[in-house]
């Protein structure tokens, strides 16, 4: 089956279009997985690498009512969904604009109002630490994090406000376990800052970066304005009952991220691209233009034991990294709080790469898999 899909998408993104005849693959309803969900289970099956990439070209198309937007722009940010005093959130169609202050440097710098503007406050890994940009950054960026950004689909949001768990308070109440619908998905996205720097923005797009527009705020308050690269993408949704695990990234990160090694090295991916994702990214790329400087990094569906990591978004502790095995364990105790996945071992720290016995989560709620619940605030 062809994609439905409108001329004028076509014509302002040709690259994709060659790639939807090759693939025969429907992006119109991809975010409920097409008429039958049981089919797109069976192509998953048959090719993990290849679904992950079809799901990545479908979210990387140009809104349908928001055509300045793509797909995945419009998906609601957690800083929307986790309020402070743990309010509940707007609808989730409601376009939330940055403050003011946002706003008014956006229009001294002539940028395009109708475009979303991502807020990228965070800038802590899982272990703590920051990614670090180098290389061939310009020299004001050298030592600066790299910055995140997590999203979420309608289905995914509208069970969280249905069970009320965008706050500790639903949380502390659950009687039962979450189970999440097999439509819920969410995104984790890792930025470079570039700010107005036009040289450098004219770089990381010859790189083949998707820009967008960006702020975030400082430690004093102020707001900095501008645009960010993309530099990583997970994309997971629940195809599969314990979640389906895919990240990309783009090739180009060792020449603008570095290790915390002294001294700084070019950061590389250590667990991938897998050697099934290899030959898919060659396809995708080839007919995708706009995405061919982004490669998969691999899958995780199986609760087996296994390693994989986005080098921009576990970038410290890749080697002991497994979406599956650490995201198995969100879950929440009214006497112990989150559970804490960080294993000692050899006297340092690790995080698990396959799922705990259930044992260890005597007394916890389990949270099916969606860590992104820890950032919710007790309601006063």
């Amino acid at each position: 089956m062809r994609r439905a899909i409108s001329l004028t998408v076509l014509s302002a993104l040709a690259g994709l279009a060659q790639a939807q005849d090759t693939n025969h693959f429907d992006c119109g309803n991809f975010l409920q997985f097409g008429a039958d969900i049981n089919q797109t289970r069976a192509a998953f099956t048959q090719s993990p690498e290849t679904m992950a990439w079809n799901w990545f070209v479908c979210l990387n198309q140009p809104n349908a009512t928001q055509s300045s937007n793509r797909v995945w722009e419009l998906m609601k940010p957690s800083d929307q969904v986790y309020l402070p005093n743990g309010a509940p959130p707007g609808p989730y169609d409601a376009r939330v604009m940055p403050p003011n202050a946002v706003l008014q440097q956006a229009r001294d710098h002539g940028m395009d109002l109708s475009r979303a503007f991502h807020n990228i406050n965070a800038i802590q890994q899982v272990d703590g630490l920051i990614l670090q940009m180098g290389g061939a950054v310009p020299n004001v960026q050298r030592g600066n994090p790299v910055r995140f950004q997590l999203l979420m689909g309608k289905d995914t949001f509208d069970y969280i406000v249905k069970n009320k768990v965008y706050n500790v308070n639903g949380q502390a109440a659950l009687a039962t376990d979450l189970d999440f619908p097999p439509t819920a998905w969410e995104l984790k996205a890792a930025w470079l800052w570039i700010g107005f720097d036009t040289t450098y923005q004219a770089q990381l797009a010859n790189d083949g970066y998707f820009i967008a527009q960006a702020y975030y705020q400082q430690e004093d308050g102020q707001y900095q304005v501008g645009y960010a690269a993309l530099s990583g993408l997970h994309v997971v949704n629940k195809l599969s009952p314990n979640w389906v695990w895919t990240t990309f990234e783009n090739i180009n990160n060792g020449k603008y991220t570095v290790t915390n090694d002294t001294p700084a090295a070019p950061m590389a991916n250590s667990t991938g691209p897998t050697a099934a994702a290899e030959p898919v990214n060659a396809s995708f790329q080839a007919n995708n233009p706009t995405l061919s400087q982004y490669e998969l990094i691999g899958v995780e569906y199986k609760p087996i034991k296994q390693v994989l990591a986005n080098s921009q978004l576990e970038s410290a502790f890749q080697n002991t990294s497994s979406c599956l095995a650490c995201h198995s364990t969100a879950a929440y105790s009214n006497n112990d709080g989150y559970f804490n996945f960080a294993l000692n071992q050899g006297g340092g720290i690790v995080y698990p790469t396959a799922p705990l016995p259930a044992s260890d989560f005597n007394g916890y709620k389990k949270l099916d898999f969606v860590w992104s619940l820890k950032r919710a605030q007790w309601q006063r």
